[in-house]
C-alpha cells in the first residue's frame, strides 16, 4: 500500500530527529558528558569553561549575518543538509584531537577546545535556523502540536538510550579519553545517518496557513518592527536565556565537585529527567492545541522553577532530592520547550519568516552568550576570595528561579491567537485525567466513562395519573 507524501515526509523527519539526538545533546551547554570531559578529565577552570559554554550562543548570534547571504543562493533544506554535514565533520575532528590534547595543561587544551567549539557553534547555528524554516514550509499548522509532541517523545527515548550507554561506557572505561572518543564518534556516525533522512524528505508543495510574500530586506525589517507578539517573544527569550545560562552550565560541575556525584549518578539523574519529558510530551502537545501555547508555557515555567530554590540548600547529605527534582523538571521542561517552539512558529510573520527566525535567535543569543562568561568570572572571583565553594554555589543558584519567574511578566504580554486564559489551563491541570496523561497514564484519557442510564418510564397521557 502506497504512503502519502506527507506521511512519508513526517516519518523521515522523525527518523532524522532520532539519529541526530546524540549530537544535539552533546551540543547543549553544561551537559554532563562534555562537563565531565572538560572539567574532570582536562581540568579547565570556571572562566574557560564559561567561555566554552557561551560559544553556542555566540554562534547563534553570528548566523544573523550569515543567513541573509546564504539564503540568496540556497534553499533552507540545502542549508540544513550542508551545515549538518559540516557539523559532523567538526565533531569528527574533535574526537580525533582528544588523543593529542594534554590533560594536565589546561591552558593549551583550553585554547584548542575554544577553537573547536567555536567552529561547531557557527555551523550548528546555521543548521538550527534553516531546519526550523524548512519544516515550517511543509508541516501543516493543524498537525504541529501533536506531531512534535510525539516526535519529541521518541527523541527523549533516543536520548535515554544514548545516556544509558554513555553512563555504562564511562563506568567501564573509568573516564578515559577513549570513552569520550567512542561517544563523540558514535554521535558523528548517527548525524551522518540523519542527513540521509533529511535528503529523503521531498516537500515539493509547501504548506502555509498564510501565503508568504517575497519582500526586500528593509521591508521585512519593517514587518518585524510592527509585529508586537514577535517583539515580546524576543524580549522574553533574551531574559529567560540570560537567567538560564549565567550559572546553568555550572549546575553539573556543582554536582561533580561539591556533591561528590559520579558520572554514572549524574547520568541517572539526567535520564530520569528525559523519562519525565518522554512520557509527558504528547500530553503537552494536546494541551497546547487545546488551550494555546502561552498558557502552557507560563504554567510549566512557574511549576518548573519553584523546586529550583532547593538548589540553594543542597549538600552531599541531601543530594538524594535531585532524583525527584530532575524527574519533575523533565515533565515541566518538556511542556515548556514544546510550547515555545510552537509559539515561535505562530508569532513569526510569514512575510519575513527566515529573517524573523534569524533575528530572534541572534538577539536572544547575544544576551544569553554573555551569561556563562559573567557566571564563570563571578564564580572564579568568589572562589579566589576564600569563601566556601558550597556556600558560593548556594548564593549564585538563587538567580535562576527568581529571574525566570520575573521573565514570565514579559511572556504574559505576548498575544496568541485563539489561546485560552491561563486560568483555563490551570483548571484543566486540576483534572485527574489530564494529570494522568501528563505523567504517562494516557489510559485515563482514552477511557470513556459512561454513566448507566436508568430505564425511562413511558410518558403520561393527558388525563392519566401515577
Amino acid at each position: 500500500m502506497s504512503t502519502s507524501p506527507l506521511r512519508h515526509n513526517l516519518r523521515h523527519c522523525t527518523y532524522d530527529g532520532l539519529a541526530a539526538t546524540p549530537i544535539v545533546y552533546l551540543l547543549q551547554p553544561g551537559n554532563f558528558i562534555i562537563a565531565a570531559l572538560l572539567v574532570e578529565v582536562f581540568h579547565l577552570p570556571p572562566t574557560v569553561y564559561g567561555i566554552i559554554a557561551s560559544l553556542p550562543f555566540w554562534g547563534n548570534f553570528a548566523q544573523a549575518f550569515l543567513m541573509p547571504l546564504v539564503n540568496r543562493v540556497y534553499s533552507p533544506k540545502a542549508v540544513s543538509v550542508a551545515s549538518s554535514l559540516l557539523q559532523a565533520l567538526c565533531w569528527g575532528v574533535m574526537a580525533t584531537m582528544l588523543s593529542f590534547l594534554p590533560t594536565g595543561q589546561s591552558a593549551i587544551s583550553g585554547r584548542w577546545f575554544i577553537a573547536l567549539f567555536a567552529i561547531s557553534a557557527a555551523v550548528t547555528a546555521l543548521t538550527g535556523v534553516s531546519w526550523m524554516s524548512w519544516v515550517q514550509e511543509w508541516i501543516p499548522p493543524r498537525l504541529r502540536g501533536k506531531y512534535f509532541g510525539r516526535r519529541n517523545r521518541l527523541m527523549q527515548l533516543s536520548q535515554i538510550t544514548f545516556l544509558m550507554l554513555s553512563g555504562w561506557l564511562v563506568g567501564t572505561l573509568n573516564r578515559s579519553v577513549i570513552v569520550f572518543q567512542i561517544l563523540l564518534g558514535g554521535a558523528v556516525v548517527l548525524r551522518l545517518a540523519s542527513v540521509l533522512f533529511q535528503r529523503r524528505i521531498q516537500a515539493e508543495s509547501p504548506v502555509h496557513d498564510r501565503p508568504e510574500v517575497k519582500l526586500s530586506w528593509r521591508e521585512q525589517l519593517a514587518v518585524l518592527r510592527t509585529t508586537t507578539p514577535f517583539l515580546w517573544l524576543v524580549a522574553y527569550g533574551a531574559a529567560w536565556g540570560f537567567a538560564a545560562s549565567t550559572f546553568g552550565p555550572f549546575y553539573t560541575v556543582f554536582m561533580y565537585e561539591e556533591l561528590g556525584l559520579s558520572v554514572q549518578k549524574v547520568g541517572t539523574i539526567v535520564i530520569l529527567a528525559s523519562v519525565g519529558g518522554a512520557v509527558s510530551a504528547p500530553a503537552w502537545g494536546a494541551l497546547a492545541d487545546r488551550f494555546g501555547n502561552k498558557p502552557v508555557m507560563i504554567f510549566c515555567m512557574v511549576a518548573w522553577q519553584m523546586p529550583n530554590f532547593l538548589w540553594c540548600v543542597l549538600t552531599p547529605d541531601n543530594s538524594w532530592m535531585l532524583y525527584g527534582m530532575w524527574t519533575y523538571g523533565g515533565v515541566m521542561g518538556a511542556g515548556f520547550v514544546l510550547s515555545l517552539f510552537n509559539l515561535q512558529l505562530k508569532t513569526i510573520p510569514p512575510q519575513a519568516k527566515t529573517l524573523a527566525i534569524s533575528v530572534n535567535l541572534a538577539v536572544t543569543s547575544l544576551i544569553t552568550a554573555i551569561g556563562p562568561i559573567i557566571g564563570g568570572g563571578v564564580l572564579q572571583h568568589l572562589f579566589d576570595s576564600g569563601d566556601s565553594r558550597l556556600s558560593v554555589y548556594h548564593r549564585v543558584f538563587l538567580m535562576l528561579p527568581v529571574t525566570a519567574l520575573l521573565a514570565c511578566l514579559l511572556l504574559s504580554r505576548i498575544h496568541e491567537r485563539a489561546a485560552s486564559p491561563l486560568s483555563s489551563m490551570v483548571g484543566a491541570m486540576r483534572n485527574i485525567r489530564t494529570l494522568g496523561s501528563v505523567f504517562g497514564l494516557s489510559i485515563l484519557v482514552d477511557y470513556v466513562f459512561i454513566k448507566r442510564k436508568r430505564p425511562q418510564r413511558p410518558a403520561l397521557r393527558l388525563g392519566e395519573s401515577r
